[in-house]
């Protein structure tokens, strides 16, 4: 069973260049540790922010062209996943990643609308340049922080936990 979730990107303007659906595992401990530990990393955030403006946001039509030129819909399909890894569920919060190395245009589906859906919409993973923040919704609870000042893994989840236990 998924942990479904959104990693949301937004640029210096805040415009949102990454609205990234994740399948599996959305919870702080995972997706959240992976953001941070990415984050942490002023190359690959700086990475992250030059490479903003390779991300192109494209049609429903044109990820169905994408999808039937693959002739599959095995999610399992690693060639898919390596080309077009902004169009694929199982990318998540590895997004950052691909986006920071990524050399050409980087195909993905504007997928914002997903963080309104509270019954499915389980975390949402956010880097906001215009504000220079790092912002987690989970569980009813957003916690944030400064992009130049991250927490540990372990006062990140702390943070969690206390709310949780204060509920």
């Amino acid at each position: 069973m998924g942990t479904r979730n959104l990693t949301v990107v937004k640029d210096s303007a805040g415009i949102t260049k990454i609205a990234q659906y994740g399948q599996w595992d959305g919870y702080p401990s995972y997706s959240g540790a992976k953001a941070l530990d990415f984050l942490r990393d002023e190359i690959l955030r700086e990475g992250l922010k030059q490479r903003l403006t390779l991300v192109e946001f494209i049609s429903d039509e044109e990820c169905d062209t994408i999808y039937k030129r693959f002739e599959t819909t095995d999610w399992e399909n690693k060639a898919f996943l390596n080309e077009y890894p902004g169009l694929h569920r199982d990318t998540g919060v590895d997004i950052l990643v691909a986006v920071a190395s990524a050399t050409e245009t980087l195909k993905t589906i504007d997928n914002s609308d997903f963080r309104n859906d509270e019954l499915f919409c389980e975390g949402i993973y956010e880097v906001d340049f215009s504000t220079n923040k790092f912002i987690t919704t989970y569980g009813g609870m957003v916690v944030e922080y400064d992009l130049d000042s991250l927490p540990s893994d372990e006062e990140y989840l702390a943070a969690f936990e206390k709310d949780l236990t204060n509920a």
